[in-house]
């Protein structure tokens, strides 16, 4: 449906979608895509694409940000948010991020980012794509550079554009926050995390970001992989689509509790937009990135 030749570029990040936009991330930009209508925007540079002074000669240019997307509920107006650090610390072979900036872009409206009035008051995992749910972004809090037990997700609303921490699952603090996956699931919000035992995960879902209710609706056998190597990205009856590691996808029987139909996504064939034929990539591939997906017209 979309071609773009990013041939030049790194992607860092996973998608975001949110009615029928794409916000694909990449190198120190990113776009805005409407598969449907085939338009592309490229948003501006803006401060936060720079990337930190470094100490030593690492790459570390692509890993001080975290992008979002999503619809602001009152004006409804779509919204990217970028989240990035401004400068970088190497102490004893790692890195630790300082100065935190939140950038807003709203689609449309603006042609230049926008800094936010309030700064994050925590430090949020670098390429983790935020999760939209009921008007906001959730980004998972970076707890070594926190330097202490994050007290649960950071929110950032699109209406009012201010900061706010969602609390977390009772399985907290056995939640690690580097091994988890969130996700939207038929308008309820699916956090997956490991079981009691490294046998099983655990799928708890709720329905509010500012009070909300954690459920533990499901717990399936983990197979020998674990969030987010293997994420939830959509439900069709009884049955669970999961995306396992870099390039395959999974279903999961709820009724059965089995695993079925694994497919390698470096498999597919694809229609190319330039020459109209169909046929196979027949190239290497780092990673694939799977979401549902609607289509819109909705203008870029």
């Amino acid at each position: 449906m979309h071609g773009i030749d990013l041939t030049s570029d790194y992607l860092m990040h996973d998608f975001a979608h949110c009615d029928g936009l794409v916000l694909l991330p990449v190198g120190f930009t990113a776009y805005v895509l409407n598969p449907a209508t085939r338009r592309t925007l490229k948003l501006p540079r803006g401060r936060g694409a720079d990337p930190p002074p470094r100490q030593k000669p690492l790459s570390f240019e692509m890993c001080h940000q975290a992008f979002g997307l999503g619809q602001d509920s009152r004006s409804g107006a779509y919204k990217v948010a970028r989240f990035s650090y401004s400068s970088l610390h190497l102490l004893t072979g790692t890195c630790s991020y300082r100065s935190i900036t939140m950038e807003v872009f709203t689609i449309g409206t603006d042609r230049h980012w926008r800094e936010t009035v309030t700064r994050p008051p925590y430090p949020v995992l670098a390429r983790r794509t935020a999760t939209f749910f009921k008007g906001s972004v959730i980004w998972a809090i970076d707890e070594r550079n926190l330097g202490k037990a994050a007290p649960g997700f950071l929110r950032f609303s699109l209406e009012d554009e201010a900061f706010g921490v969602m609390p977390p699952p009772p399985c907290y603090p056995m939640l690690e926050y580097t091994r988890f996956s969130l996700s939207e699931l038929r308008g309820e919000l699916c956090l997956t995390c490991e079981g009691a035992n490294i046998s099983s995960v655990e799928l708890w879902m709720c329905n509010n970001v500012e009070k909300p209710r954690w459920d533990r609706r499901y717990t399936i056998a983990a197979l020998m992989f674990r969030p987010p190597e293997l994420c939830p990205i959509a439900t069709f009856d009884d049955e669970i689509v999961f995306k396992e590691r870099v390039s395959y996808t999974r279903r999961y029987n709820l009724k059965t509790k089995a695993y079925k139909d694994r497919f390698c996504m470096a498999n597919l064939r694809y229609h190319h937009p330039s020459t109209g034929k169909l046929g196979f990539q027949r190239r290497i591939f780092f990673s694939f990135d799977v979401i549902p997906y609607v289509p819109s017209l909705i203008p870029v």
